[in-house]
């Protein structure tokens, strides 16, 4: 699988139609370029879903980058095993719900 962006190993576009809605693994190492490619395509509202500890091992340099939001929130599965496709939306669900309700 290729990523959109070089510097990353699994940067792709959600499957909305549009590339609005694109998830990641740690932006740690981005070049200009691909900054700015960012900005032109108005992806700049970064949700960072990693532990605490991911977070402070490898930091995701957008988040002192002029231009983007920065949003920490650390998801945690509550130990429970997906037991079908429905149900895996529904924990994700829940753990990202659980977070938001912080704000």
């Amino acid at each position: 699988m290729s990523s959109i962006l070089q510097s990353t190993r699994n940067t792709r576009a959600l499957p909305t139609g549009e590339i609005r809605y694109i998830r990641s693994d740690v932006p740690e190492n981005l070049s200009d370029k691909e900054i700015r490619w960012l900005l032109e395509n108005h992806i700049i509202t970064i949700v960072d879903l990693r532990s605490d500890e991911e977070a402070a091992e490898k930091p995701c340099i957008l988040k002192e980058q002029k231009g983007f939001r920065y949003f920490h929130l650390p998801v945690t599965g509550g130990g429970d095993t997906p037991k079908s496709l429905e149900h895996l939306h529904t924990i994700y669900q829940q753990m990202v719900d659980e977070q938001m309700e912080l704000f």
